[in-house]
């Protein structure tokens, strides 16, 4: 494709690649993982086999936290929303996973919070006290698949915004099931909207909402690559930081509505919907 300006500007005077997007809340692959996260590879693998490396309840003993040495489980962050599914192990009563989250102490370590009765999680921790424990992940696939959409979403609205000749810079997105959204830094550059022109902005709305009509309906394939240590979604060309699960083609995310776009402390945030 023809070369375009970039997105962002330049920090410190380096040079960026075209049509490139660092959101504040792009999630960077670590040096090193203390939990290995499967999901990165692929968001349609819904199962694996792990090791138990600790096992502790929670302040509130109904949760138990369990660190695993790989996961395919996708943590909160990003903007994204957490996985949720059943871990399970020979032997021993399913555990729910409700939640699952970055560690903030332990730099790479994925903590994933199960629940069970008082003596579902004393009989987890007795067995991981006498011998190593193998459990089996079990992602909620409807969730993840959902979750990915949403996500994607937001992405796509990205090369729609460059395409109908924008250039505001993305600053964070919100890829949840209630209100999902992406916040834009504008630019002088490129076209302009008037925030405070009612008009203009219904305009906009239905200009855009056109647009990803277009864009889902030629399945945009899904770029996943690592660059310099941190890994990128690209979607038509259009690049992003993200640490996320995606589809692999925007024909999967169906139906999306351009809700509103309203004025946020000087960014312009674009609501949608699937």
């Amino acid at each position: 494709p023809a070369k375009v300006p970039d997105l962002k500007p330049a920090l410190n005077g380096a040079a960026k690649s075209d049509r490139e997007m660092k959101p504040q809340n792009a999630l960077q692959q670590p040096a090193a993982h203390a939990t290995r996260p499967l999901y990165m590879d692929g968001t349609y693998v819904f199962h694996c086999e792990a090791a138990v490396e600790v096992l502790q309840l929670k302040e509130d003993p109904s949760i138990l936290l369990v660190e695993l040495e790989q996961t395919i489980f996708h943590p909160q962050g990003g903007g994204q929303p957490s996985d949720t599914g059943i871990l399970k192990a020979d032997g021993l009563p399913d555990l729910t996973v409700t939640f699952v989250c970055k560690d903030k102490a332990k730099e790479g370590v994925i903590r994933h919070e199960c629940k069970g009765s008082a003596d579902e999680l004393q009989k987890w921790l007795r067995r991981q006290e006498s011998a190593p424990v193998q459990v089996h992940c079990l992602v909620d696939e409807a969730q993840r698949r959902r979750n990915a959409r949403l996500h994607s979403a937001g992405h796509l609205l990205d090369v729609a915004i460059y395409e109908l000749g924008f250039r505001w810079q993305a600053g964070k997105g919100y890829h949840f099931e209630e209100g999902p959204y992406v916040e834009y830094i504008p630019t002088k550059e490129g076209r302009q909207l008037d925030m405070k022109d009612a008009k203009a902005k219904d305009a906009a709305i239905t200009e855009i909402s056109q647009k990803m009509k277009e864009l889902i309906a030629k399945n945009v394939p899904t770029e996943v690559a690592f660059v310099d240590g941190m890994r990128t979604v690209k979607m038509e060309g259009v690049s992003c930081g993200c640490g996320g699960t995606h589809v692999e083609g925007s024909g999967e995310i169906g139906e999306v509505s351009i809700k509103k776009i309203q004025a946020k402390q000087g960014n312009i945030r674009v609501s949608y919907a699937l």
